[in-house]
């Protein structure tokens, strides 16, 4: 049997503002410091205001190569993680 999926780094933007977890997660994107990673947005299931801004930056974002909804990969967290390929 495989080993379960793990990304190789997590940033935790529930809670935050939506304009302020952007901005999180756009410095941490755009710092270089995860490229060829897998990074783990833990962005919480409320609304989902911040989930769809999230997967929908990561969508324009020239820096993220392969997005993974958390829901439809099974990850744990469901639908309040979105797994971004770097």
């Amino acid at each position: 049997m495989g080993r379960a999926f793990e990304p190789d780094f997590s940033i935790d933007l529930h809670g935050f503002h939506p304009d302020a977890a952007m901005e999180r997660l756009r410095r941490e994107v755009e710092s270089g410091a995860h490229r060829g990673k897998a990074l783990e947005v833990i962005h919480g299931c409320g609304r989902g205001v911040l989930r769809e801004r999230v997967r929908a930056w990561a969508e324009r974002s020239p820096m993220v190569r392969k997005i993974w909804p958390g829901e439809e990969c099974f990850l744990p967290g469901g639908g309040g993680v979105t797994v971004l390929f770097l």
